[in-house]
């Protein structure tokens, strides 16, 4: 068990050791495929406080009432919720907003199981097995 638990422990610490990864788009360029924008490693902070996450951000013109959408990479402070704002010299009502921490999760919403949890799924039925 003790080895089953090392492994799992393992698995996590490579995962959070990768740089994290975000689409990057703006405007038009958001419209296309997911697979055709651009993908960024974000860059980390050296502020303890301060942690990468990627962005999701649609804002609606009030004039026009078109939708934009910034997909990108930030810093945000560790356990506190992020306030969206439109990009400078642009005017607009949030319409969605949302952060994520994980590989390229600020595309369309999403319902997969992340690696740990499959990996750990995965371990918990073979493991036994294979430890014993």
């Amino acid at each position: 068990m003790a080895k089953l638990v090392l492994l799992l422990v393992c698995v996590t610490v490579f995962q959070i050791a990768n740089a994290l990864q975000c689409y990057h788009c703006q405007n038009e360029q958001c419209d296309q495929d997911v697979s055709k924008q651009q993908k960024n490693v974000c860059s980390k902070s050296a502020d303890p406080k301060l942690i990468p996450a990627c962005l999701k951000y649609v804002y609606k013109d009030p004039t026009s009432q078109k939708k934009t959408t910034t997909r990108k990479c930030i810093l945000k402070h560790r356990d506190e919720a992020y306030t969206c704002t439109p990009p400078t010299g642009q005017n607009g009502e949030e319409d969605f907003c949302e952060t994520c921490e994980t590989d390229l999760c600020n595309s369309a919403p999403s319902t997969g199981l992340s690696f740990v949890a499959v990996a750990g799924i995965f371990l918990a039925m073979l493991g036994p097995k294979f430890l014993a």
